[in-house]
């Protein structure tokens, strides 16, 4: 009887034992898969992640800094005088006046044709570009002085056009870029604009300088150079032995950012642009 109760005990410590290690082989087993899943599960966001990325940034449209070109080339830009130095944003407006009004050009030419009041500096100052269409179409740049800003419109014809530097709606047809360069008046009606009006603050060059003279001859060499700005202040003077020298700036700037120098030796004037 004691033994067989001896061999019962002792099969319930090893039954007990066994249960015992089952149960922390499973609870390893456990505790060692849940990492991997994790890790796993990780890894497989991680990819999914990655691609979503990928995907998004192939869906992202190209962006690029590089400016449109203007499809259009201008001349003789230097005859609108109210055009700031960067004459960008005015060739882009014409360009887009040109594609709302459908029509079709490769060359904008400024004439020579003006109608400005210089007196009214709240005025508004009329300009005319002319496209090489057929047509010879004519544009309207009206510049607003007090708000600094151009309108465009298609102009009427203008007669006898190419007195000022345009093609004559026969002859519209072909490509006027053989158009000499921006200030050049050749082929072209001398427009006299007047004297110049130099503005001299400091007293500098009126204190030996005949003013009303010198305006009038500097406005003869302004007209013979194609040049319609009247507008100047003086820069630099300095007294010679037989005369003085002046360098005189353009309120409004030109293109090329040329000034006009003066020289008045033994009672005769000479003037030239100089850089």
């Amino acid at each position: 009887m004691r033994k067989k109760a001896f061999l019962l005990a002792i099969f319930v410590v090893v039954l007990t034992a066994l249960c015992i290690c089952l149960g922390l082989f499973l609870l390893r087993r456990d505790d060692g898969r849940e990492p991997n899943r994790a890790e796993t599960t990780g890894e497989q966001i991680g990819i999914s992640t990655a691609e979503e990325k990928t995907t998004e940034a192939a869906n992202v449209p190209e962006t690029t800094t590089e400016k449109k070109k203007n499809p259009y080339a201008f001349l003789n830009l230097g005859k609108i005088y109210y055009l700031p130095l960067d004459t960008t944003a005015f060739k882009n407006q014409v360009a887009a006046f040109m594609e709302n009004n459908h029509l079709t050009a490769t060359t904008v030419l400024a004439l020579g044709k003006v109608e400005d009041n210089k007196e009214d500096p709240d005025g508004t100052a009329n300009f005319y570009l002319q496209l090489d269409d057929v047509a010879g179409t004519i544009l309207q740049a009206a510049y607003d002085k007090k708000a600094k800003a151009f309108t465009l419109s298609i102009s009427d014809p203008i007669p006898e056009v190419e007195k000022y530097g345009g093609v004559a709606t026969t002859e519209a047809n072909q490509n006027v870029s053989g158009t000499g360069p921006e200030y050049s008046s050749e082929g072209t009606e001398v427009i006299n604009f007047g004297n110049a009006n130099i503005t001299d603050v400091e007293q500098t060059l009126s204190r030996v300088a005949d003013m009303e003279t010198l305006q009038h001859n500097l406005g003869i060499f302004l007209s013979e150079n194609g040049e319609e700005r009247r507008n100047l202040f003086v820069l630099s003077m300095k007294k010679t032995e037989t005369g003085y020298k002046t360098i005189l700036e353009f309120e409004t700037a030109r293109i090329d950012r040329k000034k006009v120098r003066v020289r008045f030796e033994n009672g005769k004037y000479h003037f030239s642009l100089v850089e």
